[in-house]
């Protein structure tokens, strides 16, 4: 029997990711009651089941040529596009054109809504990406806004609402990212449709969507810490083109849900956090 590639492995990769999303898709709908009576919700089981299929199988064979057919057709009758990129590799782009989530926001046109998190030890699970490839993401969101007036709001999950950053600690990594949300900060003051805000950490995800039909889903692993704990760190980036929204409105049912609870606020200029986000800031920009 014949070892699955790399090419398999990451095939693989996307197809049991992409099940595990539409299953908790499909939990979030069931618990917002978005899914209105039996056969709506028995289309979507059986979906859920081929990808699961599809995605074990892959996961203990190496597919054949007619196997990764199905899958590309399984994808076109459900009308998603699905591309990948490894973290390790991104680190390794030269230019923001090489990176795949850099040019979805170069192609926004309305807006970008980004569900962040923060992990228990202060930092977010894609510190390990370089911080130039940050700055690239970072830059291109903000470079929208600025050129074409598109709306960003970002949601932070976090442990602790009331003391959100209070964790990080001399987590220097996330320098860049604090730079990002001060300049978030000064753009909504200045009128700019930007909007920060902190959220109680209610799901195991971080997901961008663009323009409402396209889907940015990093898939994430428990990694070892230098403290022996264990926390989520960033293995990839999954980029659905989802033009019919079947699989993102409920990746919005779930950013609705956050944007209703009664713990998530907003930070602006005013904000205590902001003298802590501008110190890690100043200290990159050093040491840089």
């Amino acid at each position: 029997m014949a070892l699955p590639g790399k090419k398999t492995g990451q095939t693989s990769l996307v197809v049991l990711t992409l099940a595990s999303a539409f299953a908790g898709a499909i939990l979030g709908a069931v618990v917002q009651n978005q899914i209105t009576g039996p056969r709506r919700l028995t289309e979507m089981v059986i979906g859920l089941l081929c990808l699961t299929v599809i995605g074990l199988s892959a996961a203990v064979v190496a597919m054949s040529r007619s196997t990764q057919r199905s899958v590309e057709d399984l994808f076109k009758v459900m009308d998603i596009t699905v591309r990948c990129q490894m973290l390790k590799d991104v680190n390794q782009y030269r230019t923001p054109g090489d990176d795949l989530v850099v040019r979805a926001f170069q192609d926004a046109q309305r807006e970008i809504l980004v569900l962040d998190r923060v992990t228990e030890s202060g930092v977010r699970p894609d510190m390990a990406m370089q911080s130039n490839v940050m700055a690239w993401h970072l830059d291109a969101i903000l470079d929208r806004v600025e050129k074409a007036g598109i709306r960003y709001r970002r949601y932070l999950q976090v442990p602790d609402t009331d003391a959100p950053f209070d964790e990080a600690g001399e987590a220097h990594s996330e320098n860049t990212f604090a730079g990002h949300c001060v300049k978030m900060c000064e753009m909504h003051s200045a009128g700019r449709d930007v909007s920060l805000r902190v959220t109680p950490t209610s799901f195991p995800y971080k997901f961008l969507i663009i323009d409402r039909n396209v889907l940015i889903l990093q898939l994430q692993e428990l990694r070892e810490t230098d403290e022996n704990e264990r926390e989520p760190r960033t293995m990839c980036e999954l980029v659905i083109s989802d033009p019919r929204g079947q699989l993102i409105q409920h990746f919005l049912g779930m950013w609705i849900q956050l944007e209703g609870h009664h713990r998530t606020r907003s930070l602006d200029t005013r904000s205590a956090e902001m003298t802590m986000l501008r110190s890690w800031a100043a200290a990159g920009k050093q040491r840089s």
